[in-house]
């Protein structure tokens, strides 16, 4: 069997089956699978993970939710005390992040590069996962990212013709922004929120982009009550766009990064440009590593996770998973 096996996503921006035709035309050797579901995406994996010789790294042809989809599939057909294999990501999507990370090069790049026989071992990069109620992601947040997401797939929903290209652009996740999410955000104010450690140590990030362990602040401790624009957790750097939406998020492996931005909408609109930077530090922001949060906001708030908008929520807990995976490093290929 060949050393890779390729998911791709039928439901992705740019997924189905001329996609899927022409991966196997330039790699007739890979296992190539188009799915519409996870089921039918579970019982295919079961099969090459059960085979007498499974693939070496299984690829995500697609976005962030194809990406984190193939990682959560794999986790239900393992067993648990097995680790997961290494995977790789082909940017089909519209954000992303994860592919971004890893300088993932376009669909033709990538598949010449499989194609010349990727050196053994392969490159890889070791990411850790958030677990929120059992689905596994590299970021999750309430407030404003995930409104804007929402924001930004009903846009791209209503949009028809020509100006539809222009929405699944980074263009037309700005215009959700300031258009839809902004109004939203002046109308209804920032909810407040209460961050609870869950985990034992507690790490912090100082202005001069040192960590340092918070000294007395154990299990039960409470990092922030106040209130907030945006409230995450993430092990990845961006959230799709190229935007560092977590620059200090690999900092720390084995540690998720939780994150405020506290800032009004004004005061967001204003910092946009240092926003999507990373920029550090930051008038609003800030930063703790631990393994375990709970976040109670004051009014139900939409919640998203590794970029899947999951509907409303008070309360949410976010654990740093037992697992990690490794991701294929484009960078190091090319």
């Amino acid at each position: 069997m060949s050393r890779f096996a390729i998911l791709v996503n039928a439901n992705a921006k740019r997924g189905g089956r001329r996609i899927a035709a022409q991966i196997s035309k330039v790699l007739p050797g890979v296992a190539v699978r188009r799915t519409r579901s996870e089921a039918e995406a579970i019982d295919w994996l079961r099969t090459l993970v059960n085979s007498d010789a499974p693939p070496a790294c299984f690829i995500a042809a697609g976005g962030d939710g194809t990406a984190m989809g193939l990682v959560n599939c794999l986790a239900r057909v393992l067993p648990k005390d097995k680790p997961l294999p290494p995977i790789g990501v082909i940017p089909l999507g519209t954000g992303n992040a994860w592919a971004n990370s890893v300088g993932a090069p376009k669909l033709a790049r990538a598949l010449a590069l499989i194609g010349d026989g990727p050196p053994s071992p392969l490159p890889l990069r070791m990411f850790g996962l958030v677990d929120v109620s059992g689905t596994l992601a590299h970021f999750a947040g309430a407030g404003w990212d995930a409104q804007v997401l929402n924001d930004y797939k009903d846009q791209l929903d209503a949009s028809k013709g020509p100006p539809k290209l222009f929405a699944k652009s980074v263009y037309g996740y700005l215009t959700a922004m300031l258009f839809r999410t902004a109004p939203k955000a002046l109308l209804f104010g920032r909810p407040n929120v209460i961050i609870e450690n869950l985990g034992d140590e507690v790490w912090t990030m100082t202005s001069d982009g040192k960590l340092v362990k918070m000294e007395g602040v154990g299990h039960g401790a409470v990092l922030y009550d106040g209130l907030a624009s945006v409230a995450g957790v993430a092990t990845c750097p961006e959230y799709g766009y190229r935007f560092r939406a977590f620059p200090w998020a690999e900092r720390f492996l084995g540690m998720m990064n939780v994150r405020i931005y506290d800032r009004s909408t004004h005061g967001a609109i204003s910092d946009i440009p240092k926003l999507w930077r990373g920029e550090h530090p930051l008038r609003g922001m800030k930063d703790w590593f631990t393994k375990a949060v709970r976040m109670t906001f004051s009014r139900p708030m939409p919640l998203e996770v590794g970029g899947d908008a999951i509907g409303l929520h008070r309360t949410v807990e976010y654990r740093l998973s037992d697992r990690t995976v490794d991701v294929l490093d484009w960078r190091r290929l090319l």
